[in-house]
């Protein structure tokens, strides 16, 4: 599985007066490096997270689905879920594949349930998936995930980048090779996994 980024973010979690407030900055000085902070603490904090913080759409690239059959097996059922890498998952715009002959096909939206409230998002065929053509990135689902705006971010997550951005604003050298230990505690409650 990987994923490559449609549309990015436009929004961003922490605006550069709250991080001035955090580090008791007075001045207008140092604000580009402040920028570049709020940018590295949101890559941090998303790579160790699995998720997006704020909404972006993103193609999901996968080998093949999980299981192919033609019926419903009660026993196997659940193996034909995919789970979804990144959340929280707003919506699922499609689900494409490349076929036997090497063809994009789209599968009807009718055909598959999803489920946004899971975290990871899940989604399931109704009558198991097509069959797809022996390749890489046979399957791709584009999906829209993040929160909505930046005050849905969980307070613990704010505070965790703010940590982040405060340690790398006072020591300015590579001397951390881990995240604070508070910005873990407050981000783990948060973190996606998937069980595939």
């Amino acid at each position: 599985m990987s994923y490559s980024i449609v549309t990015p973010a436009t929004l961003k979690a922490l605006t550069v007066q709250e991080v001035k407030d955090y580090l008791r900055v007075d001045s207008s000085d140092e604000d580009t490096l402040l920028g570049v902070l709020i940018d590295a603490s949101t890559q941090i904090a998303e790579h160790y997270l699995g998720r997006f913080l704020l909404t972006t759409v993103i193609d999901e690239f996968y080998d093949f689905f999980p299981v192919y059959k033609t019926g419903v097996d009660p026993f196997q059922g659940d193996k034909n879920i995919i789970y979804l890498s990144r959340g929280p998952v707003q919506s699922v715009a499609s689900v494409k594949y490349v076929d036997g002959s090497g063809v994009e096909q789209t599968v009807t939206a009718s055909d598959y349930n999803t489920d946004l409230v899971s975290e990871p998002g899940r989604i399931m065929p109704d009558q198991g998936w097509q069959a797809t053509k022996d390749t890489v990135n046979a399957v791709i689902i584009r999906y829209t995930c993040g929160y909505t705006q930046a005050s849905d971010v969980p307070a613990n997550i704010k505070m965790a980048m703010l940590l982040i951005i405060g340690e790398m604003y006072e020591k300015r050298v590579d001397s951390v090779h881990r995240l604070p230990t508070a910005s873990e505690y407050l981000l783990n409650p948060f973190r996606v996994f998937r069980f595939d």
